[in-house]
């Protein structure tokens, strides 16, 4: 009740602006003049009652009017779109985008109808029973793109275990050992387990599974493969 009481309330502030045409420059400006110690990312207008700011990856919105700094999810009262969450999606796309296949081990069923990004550490118990549902995934045309960091650092014994992983000349067994708790023989090499850890945390990553689809949309934890199955043809059908 809280929630859509806030959304309501932000939301009547902004149609109560008043319709100022002002740029994006006058917006940055303002913004300057009144925080001149913080770093703005960007600034665009959204349309005549607001602009959307990014600082440190966090979404504000400032009214045409200058008069208030919004924090938390805008929805179009029209066509009940959360505006927020579109524009977070576009930017996990555009981030994903740009993992190389190189970094990630990738299971591919024999044709490709869906493809999933997973963050997965392999001392986490829900990203162990994920694993055990990979294979039905795949029957199902969804392709796996399995993105290993250690979620608690890497001075973590997880940290070892995937570098280990993916030095092995054989990944994709030496993952399925690792998550059936068997032994793995330690192994040294040029990794992208550390930098993993990077993205997990720009993508702000705080659990794991961490699933995200191909529009940006994500599963935050373990879902059954039947709940990725549905999730997958619900953004399909739109």
């Amino acid at each position: 009740m809280r929630k859509i009481f806030l959304t309501i309330f932000m939301m009547s502030i902004i149609i109560s602006c008043s319709n100022n045409i002002n740029s994006t420059d006058d917006a940055k400006n303002a913004m300057k003049e009144k925080y001149p110690n913080i770093k703005i990312d960007s600034i665009e207008k959204v349309n005549n009652s607001f602009f959307e700011i990014i600082i440190q990856d966090q979404l504000y919105y400032l009214t045409s009017d200058f008069k208030h700094l919004i924090v938390g999810n805008v929805i179009d009262f029209q066509t009940g779109d959360n505006l927020t969450e579109n524009r977070l999606k576009s930017e996990r796309v555009k981030y994903l985008s740009n993992i190389n296949d190189e970094n990630i081990i990738i299971y591919k069923p024999e044709e490709t109808k869906y493809v999933v990004t997973i963050f997965t550490d392999t001392s986490c118990p829900y990203c162990q029973k994920l694993h055990n549902e990979v294979d039905k995934l795949l029957l199902n045309n969804i392709e796996i793109h399995y993105v290993l960091f250690s979620r608690n650092g890497n001075d973590d014994d997880a940290y070892n275990d995937m570098v280990s992983i993916w030095c092995s000349e054989n990944q994709k067994e030496a993952l399925d050992k690792a998550f059936s708790n068997n032994f793995l023989e330690t192994k040294t090499c040029e990794n992208p387990i550390a930098s993993n850890y990077l993205k997990a945390r720009d993508l702000k990553v705080n659990g794991t599974p961490m699933i995200y689809m191909e529009d940006g949309s994500v599963i935050p934890g373990y879902v059954s493969s039947d709940k990725i199955m549905d999730a997958l043809s619900k953004i399909a059908s739109r």
